[in-house]
């Protein structure tokens, strides 16, 4: 046994025995999510209306700001998810009865809007669905798309007005208060 090992111990110096090397590359195998968030903030709220006599209508007197405080690409939605249990509201065009209102929004960079600029065909905000805001919805359709609800990118602010169309006449005559979300979805 004792002349087998320095033998051995040849062989391995000239080669004989041979060890396995490694190759030249390999790969290494990885799991990621990318996170990538929809999100928005609203800020300048309340709005505040002028008081409004029954049957007449209203634009608030400022508009809110609408932020992409996400990490996507943002388009907007629109729903009344909050209102005077007494009230109920018109979500299509035509003159208002008693208890019922009917709430409009824009997305534009106009600061001094009148009741005409906004359309009852797109503008309406309703309480039975979320209403998306494209370029025509929620929007004065000759305004470019860097004022509307919609491809908004990281950090984009886009102004949202309101018009009031006050019902017909009501018991309710103090101040009431009327809720909007802002729902953020990615592109």
């Amino acid at each position: 046994m004792k002349k087998l090992i320095p033998i051995v111990a040849l062989l391995a110096i000239m080669g004989f025995i041979t060890q396995v090397e490694a190759a030249p590359t390999d790969t290494c195998g990885m799991s990621v999510t990318v996170s990538v968030a929809a999100s928005v903030s609203v800020t300048d709220e309340p709005l505040q209306f002028q008081t409004v006599s029954a049957g007449t209508s209203d634009v608030s007197d400022s508009g809110c700001t609408v932020t992409n405080d996400g990490s996507a690409l943002n388009y907007y939605k629109l729903k009344i998810t909050d209102k005077p249990a007494t009230w109920t509201v018109k979500e299509d065009a035509g003159s208002t009865v008693w208890d019922e209102f009917r709430l409009l929004a824009l997305f534009t960079s106009n600061t001094s809007l009148v009741t005409g600029d906004f359309d009852t065909a797109d503008d309406i905000v309703k309480s039975t669905a979320e209403t998306q805001a494209s370029s025509t919805a929620y929007a004065i359709t000759a305004e470019g798309a860097s004022v509307k609800g919609y491809d908004c990118t990281k950090t984009a602010a886009r102004k949202l007005w309101f018009r009031f169309d006050a019902p017909s006449g009501t018991d309710l005559t103090t101040q009431q208060w009327i809720t909007v979300t802002v729902y953020a979805y990615q592109t």
